[in-house]
């Protein structure tokens, strides 16, 4: 696709779009709804997809958005072949761009959202269909999002929007209203495993850590499975857990280390939060299987709470992932959350 992609190479993109639907890991009640869209050439002209990150919005879009140009019969879309589909898997298609955050603040714009109407407003290059697919569409402030209504009210013939984001409280009910809603679930455990072993030549020992830890995530469990992110990881796990213990100096250590980072405070959020619900999952005695296997923060730290209480955590972490779109330092934020948790858990 045209547009920014940050640091991807057009052999990664190539790769993503290689084989088509059948690419897709899990959703098959979506592939195939999508694909019965395409093959009857009735598709609707905005898409919300809804799945945490790793869940393979982004794949999905793009296949979609490459099915939707493609010049092939109906039922061959995407094809894989023809000019069309080489030209989105190269990144080239003058019909076919995304829409992403960036700059210091990390969000789409309403100066982004004014030059994408700006462009829409032309006639189509070359293709049967234009497709604009807005990544992590949840990071527009409010301005954007009332400017891009007038476009999901009237929109341009054959063009289609396909918006990504992880939750739809992200977006203002005008915007999800005009919007089919498509929510991306977890994949079996059992079905990501066999794919890192079959299809990405992880090691079975490897792949079944990263496949448990995975929250049915195929994106999350690939990037387990690198070793040096594996190595980040569980330093940051054990930095987690000792703030979590009150060590001071890890705290300062975990806001230093975000900053204005409000991706990196959003993704260290998730990550503690899940630790909490494996912590309240044991502490209740319930037999769901935990997210981490290789790594707890239960036991001595949090043995004086209550499942209730750590359901209260859970819930205090989420109201400050919240927060995170005002104008309040993420660092500030992760500190007074850190601080909050660790007051409970006994000091060592």
């Amino acid at each position: 696709m045209s547009g920014d992609h940050g640091h991807e190479t057009a052999e990664t993109r190539r790769s993503r779009l290689e084989g088509g639907w059948e690419s897709i890991l899990g959703h098959e009640r979506t592939v195939s709804a999508l694909r019965r869209a395409v093959r009857e050439e009735r598709p609707n002209h905005a898409y919300l997809l809804l799945g945490a990150a790793g869940s393979g919005k982004r794949q999905l879009a793009e296949v979609f958005a490459q099915a939707l140009v493609c010049e092939s019969e109906p039922g061959t879309r995407p094809c894989g072949e023809c000019s069309g589909c080489r030209k989105v898997a190269a990144g080239t298609h003058p019909d076919v761009w995304c829409e992403e955050p960036g700059g210091k603040s990390d969000s789409i714009t309403s100066d982004q959202i004014t030059e994408l109407q700006r462009r829409l407003s032309f006639r189509r290059a070359e293709g049967r269909a234009r497709v604009v697919l807005i990544d992590r569409a949840g990071s527009m402030n409010p301005q954007a999002q009332n400017r891009l209504l007038k476009t999901l009210e009237e929109p341009p013939p054959e063009t289609v929007l396909v918006l990504c984001a992880t939750q739809p409280g992200q977006l203002l009910i005008t915007v999800r209203s005009r919007c089919q809603k498509v929510r991306l679930g977890a994949v079996p455990a059992t079905q990501i495993e066999r794919w890192l072993v079959e299809d990405q030549g992880v090691a079975p020992s490897t792949a079944a850590v990263a496949a448990a830890s995975s929250r049915g995530l195929p994106g999350r469990a690939l990037t387990l499975t690198d070793s040096e992110r594996t190595e980040e990881r569980q330093q940051l796990l054990e930095q987690i857990t000792a703030a979590v213990g009150g060590r001071r100096e890890a705290i300062d250590d975990l806001c230093r280390g975000i900053d204005r980072d409000r991706k990196g405070c959003a993704e260290l959020l998730t990550i503690l939060q899940e630790l909490l619900r494996d912590a309240m999952m044991e502490r209740a005695g319930a037999q769901a299987s935990p997210l981490y296997v290789d790594h707890r923060i239960g036991g001595g730290l949090l043995q004086p709470l209550s499942a209730g209480q750590l359901a209260d955590r859970i819930a205090r972490v989420e109201r400050t992932r919240g927060m995170l779109h005002r104008n309040v330092s993420p660092a500030a934020l992760l500190e007074d959350l850190l601080v909050y948790i660790s007051l409970e858990a006994p000091k060592r």
